[in-house]
């Protein structure tokens, strides 16, 4: 019975000779391909298993024909070389994974040599192009360096003055501190004086300080003076709300704020001290900054109008509507002309009639308008160390420092929280020479200084 159900077995059990199989079909017909592909990928797959039974036995040291031999480093197992078949199709799970980490690793290695190829070709990639500060229609030129960063406040730094004759520069913060710092003395803090209330205004003249401070706790704002000669002191009240800017012109101090009016202080022999004189009025909005040029004082409020007013008389000698969509936060006069900035990312600079010249929109990186915060004019010195272009420095609510050359408004560069501050930037002022100062909201100050290309 065996050897009958051996011999009906054999009938039609299927050729050994590979050969024979294509032997039954018409060569070149389709059932012919598809049979020579069948039988491609089942070769494969037995080579394919004999290579990883090789491998398997080869890594726990068992030889093909039973025997011990040498256990080969696991190391060298995963190395070995994995073809499992024609077509060099991997066969080994481990193996495979191993092969595709090296060409990955192969790639970031490739696109690595490019880039280094890149950078000695000149190739600079866009965003650090973007940051060498190349306007259009200038050459190239380096951003500001930052000579030191002031730290000692415990809020936010809201106002700052320079006095150049006494190499100092006076910073005030929320925090109701007034701080010296001496560039004379690699910027150590020399002085410090309590306000009592959080500043929002410094002026220095010449031996005098003045601070105005915010309405807290019930108290209205105040204007706090120093003699820093005699060491006379003396508050001066009589606003109602918070005091946001301060000015000087010939004999007069100007003080404003939430009331919408500007309030006109002169000093007295006797009794000694500043006596208040005349008040402006002319706002229908709180006034945010003032600034003296000539015999002219400027006030611009948050509304964004501008009056102008003669200082000999006292008179309301022009208004200008600015028409900010947004808060106006800053004010810039720089020889006749007049720059305003607001939260609504627009820059205008105006004649001395009031005629709008220039209107320029501040944006972000994703081309949206960014809000200014302060503004300030340094000029930037040419390869010979002389006087070079002028440099508008916006501070801007996206924590940046934006730079234009003037009067073309070219991009200079940006000052980016990676080199700059970590928050947002509520005051600028003028330094000697090629110098700026910054105050932000990360309690810090700034020194920068444009050096020679």
């Amino acid at each position: 019975g065996d050897q009958g159900r051996a011999a009906s077995l054999g009938a039609v059990a299927p050729p050994r000779d590979v050969a024979a199989c294509f032997r039954r079909y018409r060569p070149g017909g389709a059932d012919s391909r598809a049979s020579e592909a069948s039988l491609s990928h089942r070769r494969d797959e037995q080579v394919g298993r004999a290579a990883r039974h090789r491998l398997v036995r080869r890594s726990r040291g068992v030889a093909a024909g039973g025997s011990r031999v040498r256990r080969v480093a696991p190391r060298r197992a995963s190395a070995l070389a994995l073809d499992g078949g024609v077509g060099g199709a991997r066969v080994a799970s481990g193996g495979q994974r191993r092969w595709r980490w090296r060409r990955r690793v192969g790639c970031c290695r490739e696109r690595m040599q490019r880039a280094r190829r890149g950078f000695r070709q000149g190739a600079v990639p866009r965003h650090i192009r973007a940051r060498c500060g190349r306007g259009g229609g200038g050459g190239a030129s380096t951003l500001p360096t930052q000579q030191a960063k002031l730290t000692g406040h415990t809020n936010t730094v809201s106002c700052m003055d320079v006095a150049e004759g006494r190499k100092q520069l006076f910073t005030g913060s929320s925090d109701g501190m007034v701080k010296l710092w001496s560039w004379e003395q690699s910027f150590e803090c020399v002085h410090t004086v309590e306000a009592g209330a959080p500043v929002e205004a410094i002026l220095v003249f010449d031996e005098w300080l003045f601070a105005g401070t915010q309405a807290v706790g019930g108290r209205q704002g105040v204007v706090r003076v120093w003699h820093m000669g005699n060491g006379f002191e003396q508050t001066l009240e009589g606003h109602q709300g918070s005091i946001w800017c301060l000015a000087q012109g010939g004999a007069y101090l100007f003080s404003a704020g939430d009331d919408m009016g500007v309030k006109t202080w002169q000093f007295a022999e006797s009794p000694a001290g500043f006596a208040p004189v005349v008040e402006l009025k002319g706002h229908q909005a709180p006034i945010q900054v003032m600034k003296t040029a000539a015999n002219i004082l400027l006030s611009a409020d948050r509304n964004g109008a501008v009056c102008l007013w003669d200082l000999a008389s006292g008179s309301l000698t022009l208004q200008i509507a600015t028409e900010h969509t947004n808060l106006l936060m800053a004010m810039w006069v720089e020889e006749s002309h007049l720059f305003t900035a607001a939260l609504d990312g627009h820059v205008k600079v105006w004649s001395p009639t009031g005629e709008l010249l220039h209107d320029h929109t501040v944006t972000n990186q994703h081309g949206h308008p960014s809000g200014v915060t302060a503004m300030a004019v340094v000029s930037e010195p040419t390869a010979g160390g002389e006087e070079g272009d002028q440099v508008l420095l916006t501070a801007c609510d996206d924590q940046a420092i934006k730079m234009w050359r003037m009067p073309t408004f070219d991009k200079r560069g940006i000052l980016a929280t990676r080199i700059g501050h970590s928050d947002v930037v509520r005051c600028l002022a003028k330094g000697p020479g090629h110098s700026f100062f910054s105050g932000a909201m990360d309690k810090n100050v700034l020194v920068w200084e444009f050096m020679k290309a």
